[in-house]
């Protein structure tokens, strides 16, 4: 009998959560770095980081990816380059980041469930993790942050002063 040879069939890409994944990169870069030079709560958490210290949050198979710089100002959005990092958050794959970034699941149950891993210094990750908090805090509206958060920050004048700065002047200019 006859073998029959197929060609071997690679698997699918998912094009559109990659894109989504990459935007929200780019959103939370933006936003982590302007909420480190206006928000009092991330500028307290990110005094124990060093200066020139890298933090990565990248996906592991479709290569998606975004840098930050510890600096004297805070933190500072890089892209999504291959940078060498002394902290690496890792997504296990896209549909892992998909949910934790488009907030179907908050970070903790990421964490819990094994989507998430961490490589380098576990409490400078769990300090980023209170800075994305907080960001995700501004970010999201508080319907979206009572099923992704244990308990919602308070939000005063002066928060909302800040959401409007990451809003207005964060995400579209870095500031």
């Amino acid at each position: 009998m006859q073998e029959l040879k197929f060609p071997p069939i690679p698997p699918g890409t998912k094009r559109l959560k990659t894109l989504i994944i990459r935007m929200v990169f780019f959103i939370m870069g933006r936003g982590l770095q302007s909420a480190s030079m206006h928000d009092p709560d991330v500028k307290r958490e990110l005094a124990s980081i060093p200066e020139g210290f890298r933090i990565q949050m990248r996906v592991s198979p479709c290569g998606a990816a975004m840098t930050l710089l510890k600096s004297d100002a805070g933190l500072r959005y890089l892209g999504g380059g291959p940078e060498d990092a002394e902290l690496t958050i890792s997504f296990k794959n896209t549909e892992s980041a998909f949910m934790v970034l488009t907030a179907q699941i908050g970070t903790p149950q990421g964490f819990a469930e094994h989507r998430i891993s961490v490589a380098g210094i576990l409490a400078y990750a769990m300090v980023f993790t209170r800075c994305v908090n907080i960001l995700m805090g501004h970010l999201f509206p508080s319907f979206i942050n009572r099923r992704i958060m244990k308990r919602l920050p308070p939000m005063p004048l002066r928060k909302q002063w800040v959401r409007i700065k990451i809003y207005a002047l964060g995400v579209p200019f870095g500031k």
